[in-house]
């Protein structure tokens, strides 16, 4: 459970009332009911997996919050300023919330008086400099994760009608004990340089009943090498996760680099594998 500051906060200022004193100060409640993103139409399908914000009111900030929240204000009955920034958990991890600084912080002023409730339904939408190297929702016949890396055209990613996160179609794969291994990679190199040092994700909406890997396919130095940064175990329901790339993509001696996708059933003594993906993106400042 995500310690709540300004809440502690307040709560001390309540252990120094009596249970007599009819000065103890009441707050108001900011509550968060349910958060949303749009996209436009070169950004993809608006999937997302918020779980906290970071707020501010007039420049302080009040705490980070599990969504949905109630957010106590301590407050005179004079208009508030508040800053709201989307919240998500890098790389899936469950204890520590991050600003997912790819997507814009949300304004907005409210006058709350003292045992006050005002609910809100938050959207938020990636920042205009947002860059998109890739996007792929596996809605056309045709997709761009089709790079073999273990030069067996047998192993692929497909596209199917049978299961999906969004839209009308995923990409599928299948393994099996004649083709148990898997290696794709994006089949575009894209410029290490035009995000070097800043925040780079790539976005994902998966489902899966064995663990695959995801990493960077980068040259460095005339070589290919291939860097897993991810395990994605088991997911019997669709899960999404925003892989970080900004630290790999700050070493200088990297040219270009691309996304891939591994998995190979032999080593987990499995007889076959189902991983279904939608929506991918490769998000950078």
């Amino acid at each position: 459970m995500i310690k709540y500051l300004y809440f502690l906060f307040i709560c001390l200022i309540f252990a120094n009332c009596t249970l007599t004193d009819s000065e103890q100060p009441l707050p108001a409640y900011l509550e968060i009911t349910d958060v949303n993103i749009a996209t436009n139409q070169f950004q993809g399908e608006p999937t997302h997996k918020i779980t906290d914000v970071w707020a501010y009111a007039d420049n302080q900030l009040l705490g980070v919050f599990e969504l949905p929240c109630k957010i106590p204000i301590l407050t005179n009955g004079e208009t508030t300023d508040f800053l709201i920034f989307p919240g998500f958990r890098n790389n899936g991890e469950r204890s520590r919330s991050f600003t997912y600084n790819v997507m814009d912080q949300l304004r907005f002023t409210e006058t709350l008086a003292a045992g006050d409730i005002i609910q809100k339904s938050l959207t938020f939408s990636y920042k205009d400099e947002a860059k998109f190297d890739f996007v792929e929702g596996f809605e056309g016949g045709s997709h761009i994760f089709t790079r073999e890396l273990d030069e067996n055209e047998n192993s692929r990613i497909i596209t199917t009608t049978e299961d999906k996160k969004s839209g009308t179609q995923s990409g599928k794969i299948s393994l099996t004990e004649e083709n148990p291994l898997i290696s794709v990679a994006s089949i575009f190199d894209y410029n290490r340089i035009d995000n070097a040092g800043l925040d780079s994700y790539f976005e994902m909406d998966y489902k899966n009943d064995v663990p695959f890997f995801v990493g960077a396919l980068y040259q460095q130095e005339g070589q290919l090498i291939s860097q897993p940064l991810i395990v994605l175990n088991p997911s019997d329901e669709w899960n999404k996760i925003y892989i970080d790339f900004t630290s790999i993509l700050s070493s200088p001696v990297i040219d270009n680099y691309s996304v891939y996708i591994t998995s190979d059933i032999a080593t987990l003594a499995e007889s076959s594998g189902t991983i279904y993906l939608d929506n991918l993106k490769f998000v950078h400042l």
